[in-house]
């Protein structure tokens, strides 16, 4: 990756600016994922009068954005290959692989053409006008246009090694959004006798968005030569829409301290939005913080100067969220674009549902900031409980309506915990040789509060009817139910592997094993009989973790010494589970999955054989490892939890003496690292994945800088 930036900038009492230029050039991990960006950014401001400033700002991206159809499908396709596969065929052509869904992902990615631009155009122009001493007004207006345009194109290609798929499918669309906006802030600024000091805004904002979009696809294409779709022989669909969003909100916020010792500040919010139900369009978000500053009492003077700072602050909020919200859900969806008996039509496909309303977090805080010995050590605690309620929640409907489900206001989840931060200035200031250091940690307890009444005990969605060993009876525990957590795993748990042929003779009836004959040999694996009843069914599943996790939080160490400096930062995450399922693939040999993992070679291999690596079966016949019927072995439900060295950065500024030599305001170096290594015993790809091991992995990068200012 390459990444330039130039910048001029200049003015005097009357007018300034500023113009920045830069390029950035990333060719990604995976062929074809190359990603380019030019931009430009200028920036003006004029005094018109000793009371009006105006300003205006351009802001300018091209982006070209090529990826191709599936880049899970090619890390995936990557990971299950045979080692033995051939990368090239002897002529020198790219080998097909097995079929294509698991190709060579070199071939794979060959036989795509994909292209993605897009142009972003922001003008925006404001001003600030001194009304009367402490009084301004900020008004401001902004346009945003954005043109998106795609394709791909797929050439013919070899489905395994003899079979030749001329289908050439191919795809195009062009969009393009519109955003104005216009906002307008008052704010009066009061000290009396630099006790009492009043600060109080209120304004107003107003945006609109409008999109709208192109999309045709084609197919049986002559030819691998022409990408468009004016040489697809076969028009597949075509599509058009037009979608418009409005939002419009009424804010005040008014601040005081007395002596800056208390302080209260308060804040209403009044929104509202074009997409929710005509009956709620509009919500209220109120807010209030108080905060006291302990050391600036008189008892506290009876202290060491310096030696402690303290404030103790609260808060309580409410703020509105309607992200997960389509733009016509409130309104109802309909499709015209369907035949009936040979005729248009118009179907609905989503029910209205006008009682619609934002959804509301209640969130309260708790904390205090200490400073310690003129601040050399500072520390941060807040303790937060957010309550969130008014769920845009999909709620499940009987088969008779002839809808699934209909999106309601009905749930709420609670989110509580702990953030800590400490920093500190390990050596005094005088010192030529500096060292920072800074800590931080944080927490999160989920709890489901409330779902949609159905009838089921605690209104459980989903779940997993298993055997409770702290009940001693049946139940379903996991899946969405109040009191619950979200994200909770489910799994068949291993405990050991038959070391004999009679050994597994006397151990329960698998009933998940996918064949008549339900007979277990030395080599398969004893599953955990949890209700003991001697047979392994889908109630003998166990709790194996949650995918969520609860701690979370970084640490930094800086180091300067004259012109040189270092920056060494390393963040952790703890108590999440995931499910590897390539390392389940490649043990298993299932779904096509014909890699095999080193673990094989310890397998067992031999009546009496001890070891905790099932007999290898082709395609996973005995459901060792794969998700026959919902099956998944534990050995592979993995902690995700990690320390990343995740930046290092090591910057040399030319000393003075030269810069002056060579009329230079400033010239520095820097080189730094990123993402370079993972303590984990997580062995996927990365413990930061958020599915199996199908996503994009996370680039470790070396970046090499150089600025310099005149």
């Amino acid at each position: 990756s390459q990444n330039h930036s130039v910048s001029v900038s200049g003015g005097g009492n009357k007018a300034k600016f500023y113009l920045g230029l830069g390029y950035q050039d990333n060719q990604g991990i995976a062929i074809q994922t190359d990603y380019k960006r030019f931009s430009l950014n200028f920036n003006g401001e004029v005094k018109v009068s000793d009371n009006v400033n105006v300003f205006a700002r351009v802001m300018y991206a091209n982006t070209n954005n090529d990826q191709v159809s599936s880049i899970g499908n090619i890390f995936k396709s990557a990971l299950i290959a045979p080692t033995y596969n051939k990368l090239y065929l002897e002529d020198g052509s790219l080998s097909p692989g097995r079929n294509f869904g698991y190709a060579n992902p070199f071939y794979q990615l060959s036989t795509y053409n994909p292209r993605r631009r897009a142009n972003d155009l922001t003008l925006l122009v404001g001003s600030e006008a001194t009304i009367i001493p402490g009084l301004t007004f900020s008004p401001q207006l902004s346009l945003r246009q954005v043109s998106n345009y795609a394709r791909n194109f797929q050439r013919a290609y070899l489905n395994g090694p003899t079979t030749l798929v001329t289908s050439r499918n191919a795809s195009g669309s062009f969009s393009e959004l519109s955003s104005p906006q216009v906002t307008g802030v008052l704010t009066y600024i009061k000290s009396l006798n630099n006790v009492h000091n009043i600060e109080v805004k209120a304004g107003f904002s107003y945006f609109e968005e409008n999109n709208t979009g192109l999309s045709a696809s084609g197919s049986n294409a002559a030819t691998d030569l022409i990408p468009t779709l004016n040489a697809s022989a076969t028009p597949v669909s075509v599509s058009g829409s037009e979608t418009h969003q409005t939002l419009a909100g009424y804010f005040s916020r008014a601040s005081y301290n007395y002596k800056r010792k208390y302080l209260v500040n308060a804040s209403l919010r009044y929104d509202g939005a074009s997409n929710l139900g005509s009956k709620n369009k509009w919500g209220v978000f109120p807010g209030v913080s108080v905060g006291w500053n302990i050391d600036r009492e008189n008892f506290w003077k009876a202290l060491p100067e310096d030696l402690i700072k303290l404030k103790i602050r609260a808060s309580y909020g409410v703020t509105g969220n309607i992200s997960g919200l389509g733009l016509y859900q409130a309104q109802g969806a309909y499709n015209a674009s369907s035949l009936y008996a040979g005729n248009a039509g118009i179907q609905i496909s989503t029910l209205p549902n006008q009682d619609l309303r934002w959804e509301q977090s209640k969130t309260g805080d708790i904390g205090l900031d200490v400073g310690l010995f003129n601040n050399r050590i500072g520390i941060l605690f807040d303790y937060y409980k957010r309550v969130t309620s008014n769920l845009l929640t999909t709620l499940t409907l009987p088969p008779s309506t002839g809808f699934s489900s209909i999106l309601t206001n009905y749930g709420s989840l609670q989110n509580k915990g702990y953030e800590i931060e400490l920093n500190a200035r390990i050596l005094p200031s005088k010192s030529a040789f500096q060292w920072n250091i800074a800590f931080n940690t944080a927490t999160v307890n989920s709890k489901i509060l409330k779902l949609p009444e159905n009838g089921i005990e605690n209104n459980r969605v989903g779940g997993e009817y298993v055997y409770d060993p702290k009940r001693g009876a049946y139940a379903y525990l996991g899946g969405l139910q109040e009191g619950g957590r979200i994200g909770d795993l489910f799994g068949y748990q291993q405990v050991s592997v038959y070391a004999t042929d009679e050994e597994a003779a006397k151990g329960p009836v698998d009933m998940l094993i996918p064949r008549t004959n339900k007979t277990k040999y030395g080599g398969d694996v004893n599953w955990l009989d949890v209700d003991k009843n001697d047979t392994i069914d889908t109630r003998d599943r166990v709790y194996l973790g949650n995918s969520l996790p609860r701690i979370t939080g970084g640490f930094t160490n800086s180091f300067s010494y004259k012109s040189i400096s270092l920056s060494i930062r390393m963040d952790y995450t703890m108590g999440a589970t995931i499910y590897y399922e390539n390392g389940a693939r490649t043990s298993g040999n299932f779904s096509g999955a014909n890699g095999i993992n080193a673990d094989i070679l310890r397998s067992w291999q031999k009546q009496g054989d001890k070891t905790d690596i099932p007999r290898y079966y082709w395609a996973d016949q005995n459901g060792q490892w794969n998700v026959w019927n919902n099956r998944g072995n534990s050995r592979f439900y993995e902690k995700t939890d990690f320390l990343c060295l995740r930046e290092v950065t090591l910057a040399y500024g030319l000393p003075q003496s030269v810069l002056k030599r060579f009329k230079i305001a400033d010239f520095r170096f820097h080189l730094t690292g990123a993402n370079l290594y993972y303590f984990t015993n997580y062995d996927g790809l990365s413990p930061e994945q958020t599915d199996t091991d199908a996503a994009y992995p996370n680039p470790r990068s070396i970046i090499l800088g150089a600025s310099i200012t005149f």
